[in-house]
């Protein structure tokens, strides 16, 4: 026995996305770029204290300084497996935004406040020019922005905007 209608799919309130909004994927761009500069600023900084990169002398008047420490102590392998940490959490975080984690878009629109408010606080207390402090945030708040946008909740809240 055959039925004269095909069996019909379950309704959704909401459309289904496969991907991020791309305010997100804006977002999670610039953390891949920042933790990739970051790794590689590990990588440089591995390279100099091991000697295999050459020194960077600094000049000024008769004095040569060598940016290269003579002996590797502590700090500078914490200051390499620090940088490298940071990265690695940077290029996490943007893989997580990209999934719709709203942990993740709360989290870095809370660092990216405190990145706004703290350069309008330097731009105060250095009386740094208008347009250097508005340099310095701009990125940020950008960030903010794009991380508050209608679309941005709906995906890390319901996976659809």
């Amino acid at each position: 026995m055959a039925y004269a209608y095909q069996p019909q799919q379950a309704w959704h309130p909401h459309p289904v996305r496969t991907t991020a909004p791309i305010s997100l994927h804006i977002v999670a761009i610039f953390q891949y770029l920042g933790g990739v500069l970051m790794l590689g600023a590990a990588a440089l900084l591995a390279l100099a204290a091991a000697r295999i990169a050459p020194a960077w002398d600094l000049r000024i008047g008769g004095d040569t300084f060598t940016a290269r420490p003579e002996v590797l102590t502590a700090a500078t392998y914490t200051v390499i497996g620090t940088a490298a940490l940071m990265g690695l959490i940077a290029i996490v975080l943007g893989r997580k935004l990209q999934h719709g984690r709203n942990w993740v878009r709360v989290l870095l629109t809370l660092l990216n406040g405190l990145s706004v408010l703290g350069g309008v606080y330097q731009g105060y207390v250095t009386g740094a020019p208008y347009a250097a402090t508005l340099m310095s945030v701009a990125f940020p708040l950008l960030f903010v922005m794009l991380l508050n946008t209608r679309a941005a909740r709906g995906w890390c809240r319901y996976r659809t905007y």
